[in-house]
Parts: C-alpha cells; sequence; structure tokens
C-alpha cells in the first residue's frame, strides 16, 4: 500500500488581501479543481487552528501579566 504525499500548508501559496477593518491578512490559496483537495482544505484548516490558538496563547499571557508586555 502506498501513502499519499503529505500536503503541508507551506505548500499551499498564499495571497495578501485587505480585510473590512483595513489590515492586510494572508490567505492559503486553495484550488477546488485540485486532485488533492482535501488534503489541500485540511493543511489550510491546520495551518488557520494553528495561527489562531497562537494568537489566542499570546492574548491570554498579555491580559496575565501586563507588566511583563
Amino acid at each position: 500500500m502506498t501513502k499519499a504525499k503529505q500536503i503541508r500548508a507551506s505548500d499551499l501559496p498564499t495571497k495578501r488581501v485587505r480585510a473590512a477593518d483595513g489590515t492586510v491578512v494572508q490567505m492559503k490559496v486553495v484550488q477546488s479543481n485540485s486532485p488533492t483537495l482535501a488534503h489541500d482544505l485540511l493543511a489550510a484548516f491546520r495551518s488557520n487552528v494553528r495561527r489562531i490558538k497562537a494568537d489566542q496563547r499570546r492574548q491570554r499571557r498579555e491580559s496575565a501579566d501586563p507588566s511583563q508586555a
């Protein structure tokens, strides 16, 4: 049995767009006609979760001890 190639979030192309509040945000680009669509979506999802969790940890650290910031 051969194992499918693992798609990483860094393998996906990114584009920079401007959010509604004016900040620049990077977005992962997933091609809908890609033969590895499921793996691409999973990689993008994992990347988003990793970024959100890191932001939450940073915010918790800053709010727990504002004198250390």
